[in-house]
């Protein structure tokens, strides 16, 4: 038996075990394509064995509409664009295509992009992995929604006065399991996509631009033909007079209580509200919704307000609408 002809291709977006069986799949149906292997997803690459002469953009084609983005191993995207002149640290190492700024699902993203283009590409992050959503945004809300539905299911007791049960839950157990969860998610799918991606250079630390257009980092200074900005957002405080004397929650803190309250208000009735409002009366608390607008999610349908206040009330949840806050 003749030895197979092999093709092997650089393959970029795979995230999982399961994109690397998907890659795999994809060259199959192209005639005269005995096998494929990934060699682990991590590896950014899939050996294509042939028992005939294959046109090699059938191939890439394959991959592509699997999802992925495929070239021929080796082959970068030329870059015309130079680096613009600033005063610098004199540094080559620190010239970059394309720097991001902001190590958030968004700063990936465009980071990969911009590695598929064959840039040298440059990842600023200050503090942890991730950004918003798999640290303090929708992996762990959605967590504690989750532990706190089970729980209350098996409680069996209605919304309302439920925080008299607050004994029954073993609260540090609940939040360190968000915790530990919120750890693998930023390791497996932030942290490893990186180290996939040794054309990536991350810096670490706090970015701040020159008077000169350059980018500061600590004592480093790094230049780029051009600069994206992704640091995404934080909650934002309403100035009421002698709100820092009570220490008031956000969406970040409340995940991170050591001790749940027995009573608890939240100003507001749209998304993230509701959603950790919802999960603090499950969890025991004593919840009172304020939303200054007349219906609930106004962003959104009035139908999808109702709807939500509708079952809101069958819950025996507390919420006032129409809230006129004064000093």
């Amino acid at each position: 038996m003749s030895e197979l002809k092999k093709l092997e291709l650089d393959v970029r977006g795979m995230t999982c075990p399961s994109c690397a069986h998907h890659v795999e799949n994809a060259p199959i149906k192209v005639g005269g394509v005995e096998k494929a292997h990934v060699p682990g997803w991590q590896s950014n690459k899939v050996t294509v064995s042939l028992t005939a002469d294959v046109d090699q953009q059938e191939i890439i084609n394959a991959v592509q509409l699997a999802g992925y983005k495929a070239s021929l191993k080796n082959h970068k995207t030329p870059i015309s664009a130079d680096i613009p002149q600033g005063s610098g640290n004199g540094d080559p190492r620190n010239d970059f295509d394309l720097l991001v700024i902001g190590a958030g699902s968004a700063g990936f993203a465009a980071a990969i992009k911009g590695t598929d283009l064959g840039f040298r590409v440059g990842l600023v992050g200050d503090g942890s992995l991730g950004g918003t959503c798999v640290n303090v945004g929708c992996v762990p809300s959605k967590t504690l929604i989750r532990a706190a539905e089970a729980w209350h299911n098996a409680s069996h007791h209605p919304f309302k006065g439920i925080h008299t049960q607050q004994s029954n839950l073993d609260w540090e157990t609940v939040r360190s399991q968000k915790d530990s969860l919120v750890a693998e998610m930023r390791q497996s799918k932030y942290a490893d996509v990186l180290a996939a991606y040794p054309e990536i250079t991350y810096i670490e630390g706090y970015a701040s631009f020159t008077k000169d257009g350059t980018l500061q980092v600590g004592d480093t200074i790094y230049r780029a033909h051009r600069y994206l900005i992704a640091t995404g957002g934080h909650p934002h405080m309403i100035p009421i007079p002698g709100i820092e004397e009570i220490e008031p929650l956000n969406s970040t803190t409340l995940m991170e209580l050591e001790q749940l309250p027995e009573t608890m208000i939240i100003l507001g009735g749209r998304a993230i509200a509701l959603e950790l409002g919802q999960t603090m009366a499950r969890l025991g608390v004593q919840v009172l919704i304020l939303q200054r607008s007349i219906r609930l999610v106004p962003d959104h349908e009035p139908e999808i307000g109702r709807a939500i206040r509708i079952i809101w009330n069958r819950k025996a949840l507390e919420l006032l609408l129409a809230f006129k806050l004064k000093a």
